[in-house]
Order: C-alpha cells, then structure tokens, then sequence
C-alpha cells in the first residue's frame, strides 16, 4: 500500500530489513577526552555494547514516510484535535509509548514516530542534532498530513526536540508536555556543581549491553529488544550523543517558547546511588527540572512518586492525565 503526497513523496508501508555486520566502522575503539558516566540515564535512559545483534523482520506498524532521502517510521491512531505527537529520549523507539498512545488515542488523534536511526525508520544525515532533527519532524508531519496544531510530548533527551521543534515553528504548536526532560545547561552544571562528566567529547566506545525499561510490556519486549539491539540504533546512539553539546546550544540559543499550555513531569524515585554524591546528583536533577517549570509562569510541576526516568511505562497515567490537561486548555 503507498499513496503520494505533496512534491511527490511517497508514504508505504514496507519496512527495512536490519542486516548482522561484524564491526562498526565509525565507532573507534578509545577516548579522545575524560571519560563520561553516571548521567546517560538521565540524558537516555539506555545502556549499550559493541554486541551486533540483527534485529527481527517484523513490519512497521505505521507509515513509512519519505524525509528527504530517507524514510520515517510514523504510527498514528486515534480522531480528533489538536494532534499529539511524542518523541523518545536518546536511543529510544516509538514503542517507550505503548502504554501512552492507546489511552489517549481515546480522546484524540495521537502520533508515535522513530527518529532517523531509531525502531523502523532509516538512518538520516549528519549531524544529529535536535535542529535537524526538529526540521524532520516538521516535514514528517506535514509530508503524512498530520493536522494542525500539535501539543509536543517530549521524554529525556526528546525534550530538546519539542522544544526546539516549539520554538522554531510556533504556528503550530498548541501545547507541551516535558517528561523527565533534558536540560540544556546539565552538562556544565553537572560538571560544575557535582564534579561529573555526563556528555562525550571526541570519540568513545558503546560498551554495555541494551537495557530494556522494567515495565515495557512482556508482549513487546522482545520485539523492543531486537529493535534497540539493531546496527543503525548503535551507530544512531553514538551520532545522537557526539552531537548531544550540539543540541543543548541549539536548545539554549533557540527563540523563546510560545505562551502554549504547558506541564512538566519529573520522576520521583532516585536513579543515583544512596550517597552523599548521589544526593547532591538527586538534588541537582530536581534543580534543574524545576527551572524548566519556572521558565514561563502557571506551568504545572508534576513529580511522578513511583516513576524512575521512565514515567511513561512506570506511571502512564500521569503522562496521559497532564496531556488532557494541556488538550483540556486549549479546548476549554
């Protein structure tokens, strides 16, 4: 099944095989600065290795939408406006939503797509930064006529996206939702203030295996293991990251964000070890994620008490209850 679009785009439904290749080319093999810890799972939620696992040719769910050269996995459900439209933190796939979508697809159109590199969708160009990858999701949306306006739900590092994303094209952002989300001043503060290294400088190496989150469903975690196991996501994961400073500047630099409704949800258990290190981290993060709230005034602040970074599978409900929040506010 295919249809085109304006300028000739074509939308399908086939989905890419992943292939098995022995090494990665791109990756090296040591560090060009200090070694970074402790944060990636604020910034993604993730960890990784240099183990190559092929992924399982399962069909996409959604559309296949062509983006410049390259396609985007695109799954859409749901009737009814404004659109919502959810972006995954760093090495994350459309299905970190799977307890999200269905729920408030019950009350509206609602849209779950993988980033370049990322689930079904092929690996776009350099760099991978949140501006291009903003620009992307513009032209995914308009390319498969997602209707206007949109309210932006954005986890960890997907909250540099929609911000950037809401900035950048004010004219069609109705809302925004930050999930645990990125700040774009933590490296420098993390550094400063807790005296870590959370954001790679140079070349690094992947060397973990992949985590899936505890409450992923166990009908789709297979599936989300051979999906983040894939050679693009490990090589997307290392792009995303190099241009991790990158985003935050892009972020920090952006326009002011439009006067929309907004809420913003941090996580209530710790993620940092029970030391006095691990406190002034814990304290830090809520710092930060506070003044996310601050930036403009009447934002919600909610903390999800039994959330770690994923809220979103943790405690669903809280995502879903401050998005028909935000649904609620612009449709009184």
């Amino acid at each position: 099944m295919q249809k085109r679009n304006a300028r000739n785009a074509i939308v399908t439904q086939k989905s890419r095989k992943y292939s098995k290749i022995p090494v990665f080319p791109r990756i090296l093999t040591y560090l060009t600065g200090p070694a970074f810890v402790g944060l990636l799972v604020l910034i993604c939620g993730t960890n990784w290795s240099l183990r190559v696992m092929a992924g399982v040719n399962t069909p996409a769910p959604g559309l296949m939408v062509l983006v410049g050269e390259h396609r985007l996995h695109l799954q859409c459900s749901g009737q009814g406006g404004p659109a919502v439209v959810m972006d995954a933190g760093l090495g994350g796939t459309s299905l970190d939503w799977v307890r999200v979508q269905p729920e408030l697809a019950k009350y509206t159109r609602v849209c779950t797509y993988d980033r370049a590199g990322y689930g079904w969708s092929e690996r776009g160009p350099q760099p991978r930064s949140s501006r291009r990858i903003a620009e992307e999701l513009r032209m995914l949306l308009k390319t498969a006529a997602v209707p206007e306006p949109y309210v932006l739900v954005g986890h960890s590092f997907g909250g540099y996206n929609i911000r950037l994303f809401a900035s950048n094209y004010p004219e069609v952002t109705a809302g925004l939702v930050l999930v645990d989300a990125a700040h774009e001043d933590q490296v420098r503060r993390f550094r400063e203030e807790g005296g870590i290294n959370t954001a790679p400088r140079g070349e690094f190496v992947i060397y973990s295996s992949p985590a899936i989150p505890d409450n992923m469903p166990h009908a789709v975690r297979p599936l989300a293991r051979s999906l983040t196991s894939s050679t693009d996501t490990f090589q997307t994961i290392h792009d995303e990251m190099i241009a991790f400073r990158q985003s935050a500047r892009e972020v920090r630099n952006a326009n002011p964000l439009p006067e929309v409704p907004q809420v913003v949800i941090t996580r209530g258990q710790r993620v940092w070890p029970d030391t006095p290190k691990g406190d002034l981290l814990e304290r830090l993060w809520t710092k930060l994620q506070n003044e996310l709230a601050e930036r403009q005034t009447h934002v919600p602040h909610l903390f999800a008490n039994k959330s770690g970074h994923y809220i979103q599978l943790d405690e669903p409900g809280v995502v879903v209850n401050a998005v028909r929040s935000v649904i609620a506010s612009i449709n009184p």
